[in-house]
């Protein structure tokens, strides 16, 4: 007769097994360097952990995970815990979201805002400009031009030069305290100055920092969205600056740029190309100069700030900082209304 070998014979080989298995990872742990003793809880967790570990997931899975939690700590941290903090330990607002405590704040500034030009005001400018043959210069800020007038004002050029790894690609090579000095110079001349409204770092929360060192009032002139350049095309309102009138451009995309507007019937008035960043600003301008223009159109980087500035001043015409819009237009990501 066939008899089945007892249950708790094949028990006993599971649990053979699963000595052996801890036996091998406490070998492992024997093996491990002497740790100090603040980090034995860090290890018990982990070891805690290490039990209750589930089946792999994807790493996709786990990124989307770290993000969130992050997403939710920063949230919190930029937020909800500055409320815990500022409310008294007697109170609580149980009702209130987060938005709708910060929207009662923004109420109660308005009077402190700076007000913005918006894409249907600066082109009554620049058309009023135009019209009456006076100089009208519009600069853009952003992080590139924010980050190079910091440069020993607000922060150490270490610390610029870690913040803007780009600047070299946007034309200026830090440290260079020349381009700094003539940056800021324009940007205290220019007569329409688009500054952030995000208030990332070394964006919008830079701009006040930055005109304190240079003794520039937000009382002194007109003041836009440093994205002036898309919502004036966004708008409908690039065209009718642009048509009959004489456009010069400037800048690397000048020469593509220039087969998009001939579609639209503009008329150019010639292109100077190439721009070699910031220190090429004079070579550029002094180039300019001998074209008959009307208005110009300026993406060269940080540069522009610079011969939009002087060159509207020099010739009496119109100069705007284009920036990106000239990419954005040659590759299609963009349209003129």
């Amino acid at each position: 007769m066939n008899i089945r070998a007892p249950r708790k014979k094949t028990k006993g080989k599971k649990q053979r097994k699963r000595k052996r298995t801890v036996y091998r990872k406490r070998q492992v742990v024997k093996k491990a360097p002497q740790l100090p003793v603040d980090a034995i809880p860090a290890i018990a967790d982990t070891a805690m952990d290490y039990e209750r570990v589930q089946p792999e997931s994807h790493p996709q899975e786990n990124f989307q995970a770290g993000y969130d939690k992050g997403y939710q700590d920063g949230k919190y941290a930029g937020g909800e815990q500055m409320i815990d903090e500022l409310l008294p330990p007697h109170m609580i607002f149980p009702d209130l979201s987060l938005k709708q405590i910060i929207a009662t704040g923004v109420s109660m500034y308005h009077e402190h805002a700076v007000s913005l030009l918006i894409a249907e005001q600066v082109r009554d400018h620049i058309l009023h400009a135009l019209d009456e043959r006076k100089p009208l210069s519009i600069v853009r800020l952003g992080d590139g031009e924010l980050l190079t007038l910091a440069q020993e004002t607000v922060m150490p050029v270490d610390v610029v030069r870690r913040e803007g790894k780009f600047l070299e690609y946007a034309g200026v090579k830090v440290p260079d305290l020349d381009i700094r000095n003539r940056l800021a110079e324009a940007v205290a001349k220019a007569d329409i100055v688009g500054i952030p409204r995000t208030r990332m770092p070394n964006y919008q929360l830079l701009v006040s920092p930055v005109f304190r060192a240079y003794g520039i009032s937000f009382q002194e002139r007109q003041w836009t969205d440093s994205l002036i350049n898309y919502s004036l095309c966004q708008s409908g309102c690039l065209l009718p600056v642009l048509r009959n009138r004489k456009v010069l451009l400037i800048g690397n995309m000048a020469e593509p740029l220039a087969a998009v507007l001939a579609q639209h019937g503009i008329s150019l008035a010639g292109m100077v190309a190439p721009v070699n960043g910031a220190r090429d600003a004079d070579r550029v301008i002094m180039i300019a100069r001998q074209y008959d223009f009307d208005i110009a159109l300026v993406s060269a980087g940080i540069a522009a700030v610079i011969i939009t500035e002087e060159l509207a001043r020099a010739t009496g015409k119109v100069a705007v900082d284009f920036g990106h819009m000239a990419n954005a237009l040659v590759k299609g990501d963009a349209v003129i209304h």
